[in-house]
């Protein structure tokens, strides 16, 4: 039994140590931002008022270029957090040539790239929500890439994703009460 976990943990080192070191830089991302041609990563939004977010392509690390020529991706806008999102997707305006896209934001989008776009940052969309509810405090959305994105002349590419947080303004937080004033409405 011990031969075999020897030769299991040989074998983990030995695939390890064959990637190559590009492999280990980093992915891209494919993200909500803030703004439509860099990766912003909060939006303070006055509560009842629509805002605007973006789906971007991107480079690994903030401020870093895509490196590879686009062909196709799938992705999808996502609530990323708590449960239900107090905001709503309303409308969406899909980017226009050189890409096509088929699908929903919520369902799934494919975008395909006519010709290989190679950008610093791709932006894929624009995303309108509207508020559901009044929210209790900062919340997060986000979107995925639901596959690897096609490359034109290289591998598929794995994609990150980034999360952004929305921090609405002009709410008033509910008042808290103190356990003894809880327990008040359940006394005889």
């Amino acid at each position: 039994m011990k031969s075999i976990r020897a030769l299991l943990v040989l074998t983990i080192l030995a695939v390890a140590a064959a990637v190559p070191a590009v492999a280990q830089t980093g992915f891209s991302v494919l993200c909500l931002s803030a703004a439509p041609e860099a990766y912003v990563g909060e939006i303070d939004v006055p509560y009842g008022e629509d805002f605007d977010l973006y789906v971007i392509l991107a480079g690994p690390e903030v401020g870093a270029p895509l490196s590879w020529r686009l062909d196709t991706v799938d992705w999808a806008v996502l609530g990323s957090c708590c449960g239900g999102s107090p905001a709503f997707l309303i409308g969406s305006e899909l980017a226009g040539a050189p890409l096509a896209h088929q699908g929903d934001p919520v369902l799934g989008v494919r975008t395909t790239s006519d010709g290989c776009v190679q950008q610093d940052v791709v932006t894929l969309a624009r995303l309108s929500f509207t508020w559901v509810y009044a929210p209790t405090g900062p919340f997060f959305l986000g979107a995925a890439a639901l596959a690897p994105a096609s490359a034109c002349d290289g591998p598929s590419q794995l994609l990150d994703g980034r999360t952004l947080r929305v921090v609405p303004t002009g709410i008033t937080p509910a008042s808290s009460s103190s356990w003894g004033g809880v327990k008040s409405l359940y006394r005889d």
